[in-house]
């Protein structure tokens, strides 16, 4: 990575879509995973076809089939964990519910385990007929999970890795979307930078999906490219919105010849672009399912560019999935399979407005309603 003029462009990210849990701060600490001039050159080939279905155009619609009966009536809690990404899941999901004729209710919380537990006893005591939980650790909520099974309460999660799918039947961007995207994120570097790539991948310990991103991205780059340099550091949660920018721009000086950033989430570049800039510092930025403010800085050119998930068809998919269980229907295949419409994105697929996320269906809302309009 070199170090321009002040007047270069930056390439950031800021705000995110993901959740940040208590932790300790900390300078970021870095490890170093293969790289070196000897070697076969990379596998660029390889790495294209991998990514070329989310190239110029999104990845299929995950739901066709049919509604059979109509969940009228029902009503559905979404635990609001305090974040970003559960307020938003809350606001996607609204108009879905309402679609549905079911009743959709906020129970807050924050990522306390007693504030957690709090929620959920609610939830449990208050018999809804289905549960929506974004982003919270398995291990805060696993008890309240046992009861709600035992109740017979249909569970669906977004954005918690490890499920065990016979308690929570359908679970977006579990471990297998994680591994997904890590590989397309690897590949896409490839494929732009060849046996020059000098990546680093920042990720949070105390976010479990982000070790697996983390391990993931670098198997993948040391697969194809074995003589490309590909090295990790840690951002604390705690950093986030805080120190992280000094955080990372610290270690890109402590590591000059890194010339692309990767971020497993949004929330750890907030404030990044003005601390680059005062560092003098230029380095290609890629966001792992960039938020609104991300998706901003690609349109403006300043960031290089994101895996888009579609986060709307998401919210949307889960509430199909709650009025299929909660009426003793089974949840589509697309559904259960944990396909996310998703998509390369940089400046020239950003004409529009993208303050409030990227959407790779605009129609969706229709599509859904096609899929929901015979169910009796």
């Amino acid at each position: 990575m070199k170090a321009p003029t002040l007047g270069a462009k930056i390439a950031a990210m800021a705000a995110a879509i993901c959740l940040t849990l208590s932790a300790c701060g900390g300078a970021a600490s870095s490890s170093q995973s293969g790289g070196g001039a000897a070697g076969p050159t990379a596998d660029i080939k390889r790495a294209k076809a991998a990514i070329a279905g989310y190239v110029g155009h999104p990845s299929p619609f995950p739901i066709d089939t049919p509604l059979v009966r109509k969940p009228t009536g029902k009503r559905i809690a979404l635990v609001d964990c305090g974040t970003t990404i559960c307020g938003l899941f809350y606001t996607l999901a609204k108009p879905a519910a309402k679609a549905l004729g079911v009743k959709l209710t906020r129970i807050k919380a924050t990522m306390a385990a007693d504030s957690v537990a709090g929620a959920f006893d609610t939830i449990v005591q208050d018999k809804y007929d289905g549960v929506f939980v974004p982003a919270i650790p398995m291990p805060l909520w696993q008890a309240s999970l046992d009861k709600l099974n035992a109740a017979h309460i249909p569970v669906v999660t977004a954005g918690i890795t490890g499920t065990d799918r016979s308690k929570i039947p359908v679970a977006a961007f579990d471990t297998d979307a994680i591994d997904r995207s890590a590989k397309l994120l690897a590949d896409y570097v490839i494929t732009q930078h060849g046996n020059d790539t000098n990546v680093v991948f920042y990720n949070t310990p105390e976010l479990a999906f982000s070790n697996l991103l983390r391990k993931r991205f670098v198997s993948e780059i040391a697969t194809l490219c074995p003589r490309c340099k590909v090295r990790t550091a840690k951002i604390p949660a705690a950093a986030f919105g805080t120190t992280a920018p000094s955080v990372v721009v610290d270690d890109l000086q402590a590591n000059p010849d890194t010339e692309t950033a990767v971020f497993a989430v949004g929330e750890q570049a907030a404030g990044l672009p003005a601390a680059l800039k005062t560092a003098g510092l230029s380095v290609e930025v890629i966001a792992n399912s960039p938020d609104p403010l991300s998706l901003q800085y690609i349109k403006d050119g300043d960031f290089s560019a994101g895996l888009g998930s579609d986060l709307p068809v998401i919210a949307w998919t889960l509430m199909d999935s709650l009025a299929r269980l909660s009426t003793g229907q089974k949840p589509a295949p697309g559904a259960v399979a944990d396909v996310i419409p998703q998509q390369f994105l940089t400046r020239k697929e950003l004409t529009g407005d993208v303050s409030h996320s990227w959407v790779a269906y605009p129609d969706y809302a229709k599509r859904f309603a096609a899929l929901w309009s015979a169910a009796s």
